[in-house]
């Protein structure tokens, strides 16, 4: 009988301890974009329900949304913590959005390359374990004239997904995995590097900018 009081306090203090390192956790990830914000005017956060920011607003007369998201869904890898930039902007590429999605694995809820049903052959230069989409036989054409861009920004190991859509562009990249022991005791996703660096956002913006730069530039010569 000892012995089940026993086995009973310990699992009532190890439901008690995860209850509150959950709410520490969910105070510490609503802070995550508060750096980041200070790069942008007229600013609006919100947050998920398990904490996470997502954070709107304007930079050089820009509109962003900025968001941050746990994926837990992929069997036999740590939880990962993702950071979406997506530059709200209509774009005059009429059928030539693309999507490329980086080491794919089939449970990418959030990837825009399900969107897409036209299958585009791997370019040159892009990293061998990705999948590309497109709207229709135009987005080849758009990606042979800005394939050297999206193939640099690829080039960088954390990103996991770039597209460009007539509603605007979207980065995706890596900014944090998961704490193993967390997740393998009580499966929460733990994360440790703290804020999202100012750097860090700014290079997106930069990678976002370049693109841009290539779509519109094909747009305008392909209507001239």
């Amino acid at each position: 009988m000892l012995g089940a009081f026993l086995i009973a306090g310990i699992a009532g203090a190890v439901v008690v301890w995860g209850y509150r390192d959950h709410r520490r956790m969910v105070a510490q990830r609503r802070r995550l974009l508060d750096a980041c914000a200070e790069l942008f005017e007229n600013v609006q956060v919100t947050h998920s329900g398990d904490g996470f920011p997502t954070l709107t607003g304007e930079r050089g007369g820009r509109a962003f949304q900025v968001r941050l998201f746990n994926d837990g869904m992929t069997i036999r890898r740590l939880p990962q913590l993702w950071l979406q930039v997506t530059e709200l902007r209509p774009l005059d590429i009429g059928a030539g959005g693309f999507a490329v999605l980086v080491r794919p694995s089939g449970y990418e809820f959030f990837s825009l390359t399900a969107d897409f049903h036209h299958f585009i052959d791997v370019p040159t230069g892009f990293p061998r374990e990705c999948i590309v989409r497109g709207e229709s036989p135009l987005s080849e054409h758009m990606l042979q004239r800005v394939g050297a861009t999206v193939g640099g920004i690829l080039a960088d190991p954390v990103i996991k997904e770039v597209a460009a859509t007539r509603k605007g562009l979207r980065l995706i990249r890596q900014v944090d995995e998961g704490r193993r022991g967390d997740y393998l005791l009580l499966r929460q996703a733990a994360f440790d590097r703290g804020p999202v660096a100012v750097s860090t956002l700014i290079g997106a913006i930069a990678s976002l900018r370049a693109l841009a730069d290539g779509v519109e530039g094909c747009a305008a010569d392909d209507a001239s």
